[in-house]
């Protein structure tokens, strides 16, 4: 970028120091603040480009959104021809896309690091924002574990996306969560999926979001961005669940992926997301998984990432663990020689052919010696062995046949799953193996032990009686003092069932005794004198008439002769809020160039009235017309009045003899500055109609 480089100073007091990532119009820099001395990050871009104003614009709406989970806007504005926006840094944070660098991310971690980050969106949602170019990279963990979100609104105004309504951007932000989910759970990016197609279908779950040239500049910056992640694979209908890409997907995540990926369904806000996916941990956990490395400075032990319960450990010397480490790299290359057979062996070779020697392999290597050559499972001595057997070549066959069997089932298991998951699981053992090795302790290690192992150092001695006054269970059945004390109580049982039976049969047929009659005593007593003689009425009838109801805005739309103008930030005028406004364009004249006579917004009332006042809030000096009108036009409209180069509230008294009206009409004839030189905006904080 022009004007921006190490030793550049922005706005007199930010010296640029180290560009840390490149987007399609904008760069992020690391600089140094002189004047309150902290250190800050620089989001730069031409102040020239079409996308500037709106980038401002954005950054300023956002700075009014509190929130610790939002990355913070410090400061906005441009200098030597370069725009730029002053975030607050974020020492020591890792980005999602980062902690995904090793394989995926534990299931929870996931539903903790998305719903801080929709819960987080939710809030700027109700100030009117959105995100709309939600990427692993725009999600962070900071050192102590906390989640941040950065780019609030001002990543989508960068890639010109923000032309959608409120709807439609609820929406598309809850799509990107659930590309999160899916990406924190498999490493996987779903690209191609139908969700952008349901974005820009008129009949999706969440309405019309918008045609697809609107939404090709997001789709582009997010497949440049994560180009390091692989690509989901695809099946029919859309992208292969998550279930089948990792282990340990738990059923909600699956399915919130499934429905909105794939069937266009799913959440329609990221509050609706946060509420499916909740509850989540308050803390971050203290290893990321497969990758076994600690979050805190106490080194974690590897431990693979959602595996099954392991067998007891025991500890060894150090000269069985260099062996055990040579017994793992055999392990893992006949793994890897089985997977590449997967992808590249001929239609001759079964699916169970293949897995049988990949289990094949891993059982030569898994039987090398660590300490001694007892430390495999005592074949001769498996249960079910008899004394008169041909030894132990007869249990090491029927032990080959089981093999043969769990090799079979995983075989037709895996045709079912397909390659393409197979892959992945190697993979992902791979690279867990690879893992450990590279941060196994030095001082002393650990290693599986077998369960015939651990059984010989059980205690010897009978087991506590399952049930109290029942020995232990054998093959004869349960001894006759336990059988006599089980009928016993059985018979206790049947006795008291058959007196409350009989007690209740005798009841039938009989009725409650009759209630007492009540005695009412009635007294007459003489009518007053008062009574007989009529009063007559003084006082005139009064005659209550009920308030009208108040008058609603239910909507709006822009009105542009020249018809460049868009009506996604309409509802900023009537939400309530004078801090929020609509603003149309820039122009480089109040005139509009002298090209318009005026642009406007058009309000729909919630009924046909007659109007008595508007009250106006202008955030600048502008010229401004009122007009009650039937309908999007000021040809024929009534006008209530109007202000020469006036801001803040102004009320307006409708004259008299005004018809009803459905539309108000406000009508910007003289345009105010805006946030550069040149720059002028027809701007509305607040509309409201008496």
């Amino acid at each position: 970028m022009q004007g921006v480089g190490p030793g550049s100073v922005l706005g007199g007091r930010y010296t640029v120091t180290l560009r840390t990532s490149e987007g399609v119009h904008h760069e992020r820099w690391r600089a140094s603040d002189h004047t309150l001395e902290r250190e800050v990050v620089l989001v730069c871009f031409t102040a020239g480009s079409s996308v500037a104003a709106a980038a401002l614009d954005a950054a300023r709406r956002a700075a009014g959104v509190e929130d610790p989970r939002l990355v913070r806007v410090l400061d906005v504005g441009s200098d030597q021809g370069v725009g730029f926006i002053v975030e607050e840094p974020l020492t020591g944070a890792a980005t999602m896309a980062d902690l995904l660098g090793s394989g995926g991310l534990p299931a929870e971690e996931v539903r903790r690091l998305v719903g801080e980050a929709a819960s987080a969106l939710d809030k700027a949602r109700q100030r009117g924002l959105h995100h709309l170019a939600l990427t692993p990279g725009a999600v962070l963990r900071m050192a102590d574990g906390a989640v941040k979100v950065r780019g609030i609104a001002t990543d989508a105004a960068l890639l010109d996306a923000d032309s959608v309504t409120g709807e439609q951007a609820s929406r598309l932000d809850a799509v990107g969560l659930v590309k999160l989910i899916y990406a924190g759970l498999t490493a996987r990016w779903p690209a191609g999926t139908t969700s952008t197609q349901a974005a820009s279908s008129p009949a999706g779950s969440a309405g019309s979001v918008g045609s697809t040239d609107e939404l090709e500049g997001l789709a582009t910056a997010t497949a440049v961005s994560f180009a390091s992640l692989d690509a989901a694979p695809t099946i029919v209908g859309g992208v292969a669940p998550p279930s089948e890409i990792a282990v340990g997907v738990p059923n909600d995540l699956d399915l919130i992926c499934r429905m909105t990926l794939n069937d266009d369904r799913g959440p329609l806000s990221p509050g609706d997301l946060a509420l499916q996916i909740a509850p989540w941990a308050a803390t971050a956990p203290t290893n990321d998984g497969g990758s076994g490395i600690g979050l805190t400075p106490t080194r974690a032990k590897a431990t693979p990432h959602r595996q099954l319960p392991t067998l007891p450990r025991r500890r060894r010397s150090a000269a069985s663990s260099a062996a055990a480490g040579a017994a793992a790299g055999a392990g893992a290359g006949a793994r890897a020689a089985s997977t590449a057979g997967d992808q590249t062996g001929t239609d001759e070779t079964p699916p169970a052919a293949a897995t049988a020697k990949a289990g094949a392999g891993d059982t030569t290597a898994g039987s090398a010696p660590a300490e001694t050559a007892t430390d495999g499972p005592d074949v001769a001595g498996l249960e079910g062995t008899e004394p008169n057997d041909d030894g132990p070549n007869k249990n090491i066959a029927a032990a080959g046949a089981a093999m043969a069997g769990v090799a079979g089932a995983a075989g037709a298991i895996g045709d079912r799953v397909g390659s393409f998951a197979r892959a992945a699981a190697d993979k992902a053992s791979a690279k867990a193996a690879e893992r450990r090795a590279a941060h196994a302790l030095d001082d002393e290690e650990v290693e599986d032990i077998h369960l015939d192992e651990a059984l010989d150092e059980a205690p010897v001695g009978p087991l506590e009686p399952p049930i109290p006054g029942f020995t232990r269970m054998s093959s004869a059945g349960p001894s006759k003092a336990g059988s006599r004390m089980a009928l016993a109580i059985i018979g206790v049982l049947v006795v008291v069932l058959l007196v409350i039976g009989i007690n209740n049969v005798m009841k039938i047929g009989q009725s409650d005794p009759a209630a007492a009659p009540v005695v009412r005593v009635t007294v007459t007593r003489p009518p007053t004198p008062s009574a007989t003689t009529p009063t007559p009425s003084t006082t005139a009838p009064t005659t209550t008439t009920a308030p009208a109801a108040p008058v609603t805005i239910t909507g709006g739309s822009v009105l542009d002769p020249g018809g460049v103008e868009k009506s996604g930030k309409v509802k900023l005028a009537y939400d309530g809020n004078p801090a929020t406004a609509w603003t149309s364009r820039w122009y480089g004249t109040p005139t509009y160039n002298g090209k318009k006579d005026g642009i406007g917004i058009v309000l729909d009332l919630d009924r046909s009235v007659v109007l008595t006042g508007v009250d106006l809030v202008l955030p600048a000096k502008q010229d401004v017309t009122v007009y009650a009108a039937t309908t999007a036009s000021i040809t024929g409209a009534q006008k209530i009045g109007s202000v020469t180069n006036k801001d803040g509230t102004i009320t307006m008294k409708a004259p008299a003899g005004l018809t009803t009206a459905t539309k108000l009409i406000v009508w910007v004839t003289k345009a105010a500055p805006a946030e550069a030189p040149n720059h002028y905006r027809a701007q509305v904080s607040e509309v409201s109609v008496r």
